[in-house]
């Protein structure tokens, strides 16, 4: 897949890391149901990243400047995890919303300031799940692979996405 985005860029400052960005992110909370058992794709965050590095997370990202929040959610899914967002859509019955998140989470202090969760679920029915290919370095996702989400759920992640996890699932897919 290709997109028309400029990607933020970081320069230094007397020392200082300055994010030209928009400062905001998309943190797509992504659950499939596969023959009645719930799974979640992750992916385990690689070295060239500054935060987080070999834990497993959520796919997600920053808003690239010239594109829409749910462009960014299609692009952070098919770049972190290989997943065509589209496709799966025409393939198979989604439920939940990608023209607005449910959540706007501001976190002031970090360089991610302002963040857009967005709760998608795809029910494949007996379909297998599909095949997890990053498009991105290996120092930006070494691998992606596929948990019940169960099992996910005990796992210490990235940040605080167990809690978005969590959060997502009593919140609209209990």
């Amino acid at each position: 897949m290709k997109f028309k985005s400029t990607p933020n860029r970081c320069i230094q400052h007397k020392g200082e890391e300055i994010w030209l960005s928009r400062s905001v992110t998309v943190l797509p909370v992504l659950f499939f149901v596969s023959r009645g058992i719930r799974y979640v794709p992750l992916g385990q965050r690689g070295e060239d990243l500054p935060d987080g590095v070999g834990l497993w997370g959520l796919p997600g990202g920053y808003l690239d400047y010239d594109e829409t929040a749910t462009q960014a959610v299609y692009r952070e899914v098919w770049e972190e995890l290989g997943l065509d967002i589209p496709q799966l859509l025409e393939d198979f019955r989604f439920e939940g919303n990608l023209d607005h998140p449910y959540e706007v989470y501001s976190t002031p202090l970090r360089r991610q300031n302002v963040t857009l969760k967005y709760p998608l679920m795809f029910h494949l029915g007996e379909s297998e799940l599909p095949k997890l290919t990053p498009q991105v370095s290996k120092g930006e996702v070494v691998e992606a692979r596929w948990f019940e989400v169960t099992e996910a759920l005990k796992m210490s992640l990235a940040f605080n996405h167990h809690d978005v996890m969590q959060e997502c699932l009593d919140r609209y897919y209990s």
